[in-house]
């Protein structure tokens, strides 16, 4: 696919809400989804037990039909794309799978990237979804980083490598005009998780160490101390 940065389009792409309204997250998932790579940061957006913003989410595909994950799942969304793409959402979170190499499939998804990032809106991909930004031009003028330099080099659209980091952990890169995009590669599901969980004002950044420390360093203590931390959740 070729650059979609220029897209004139025009929707409401507003940051994070009043702090007692609740978040509203777009998640787009593609056939093929990778069930792992957007489950930690779904589940506690849905559940708020740890988080201390509220969130509705909204699950969208292309066509609106249900998609079969990577791992066997038939996951029915909650509304095709392209009726729920021009409403306001505090992010855009496109979910890694099998078919992003497939232009045809995702291109009106990439087109909604295109203009969340033209207005300042967060996007945020992981693993596959962030090879095809790449491909699409517009992660050339970002920080970003991926399952590997050279799999988004193969990508004709690319020309982000001065921008690529090198780094195993999510890359919350600002755009030119003052947006986020959060990157990371399939092997940094709960990195991934945080990041966007911040960035959303979700998890502050001290309750996000804490939650990193449970998952990524298995200290059962973390959990215990993040249950028992005060927030500013309604």
């Amino acid at each position: 696919m070729g650059d979609v940065s220029g897209q004139n389009q025009t929707e409401s792409t507003a940051g994070p809400g009043l702090a007692g309204e609740p978040l509203r997250v777009l998640v787009y998932l593609p056939e093929g989804m990778a069930d792992w790579e957007i489950g930690y940061l779904m589940s506690e957006l849905r559940q708020h037990d740890l988080t201390e913003r509220e969130a509705e989410l909204t699950t969208a595909t292309a066509g609106g039909g249900a998609v079969t994950s990577m791992g066997g799942l038939r996951v029915t969304p909650d509304a095709a794309l392209a009726d729920v793409g021009g409403q306001a959402f505090d992010a855009l979170v496109l979910c890694g799978g099998t078919t992003w190499y497939d232009d045809a499939a995702n291109v009106a998804a990439l087109e909604l990237a295109a203009r969340r990032k033209a207005s300042g809106g967060l996007v945020d991909a992981i693993c596959g979804a962030v090879d095809a930004l790449g491909g699409a031009g517009l992660l050339d003028d970002t920080e970003h980083t991926g399952n590997e330099l050279g799999q988004l080099e193969k990508w004709p659209g690319y020309r982000g490598s001065a921008r690529f980091v090198r780094e195993p952990h999510a890359v919350r890169g600002r755009t030119p005009v003052g947006g986020i995009i959060v990157t990371a590669g399939s092997w940094a599901p709960t990195d991934f998780a945080a990041a966007v969980l911040t960035e959303l004002g979700a998890l502050s950044p001290e309750r996000a160490e804490l939650w990193l420390r449970f998952w990524q360093g298995r200290e059962a203590s973390a959990l215990y101390t993040l249950f028992g931390m005060e927030t500013s959740a309604p």
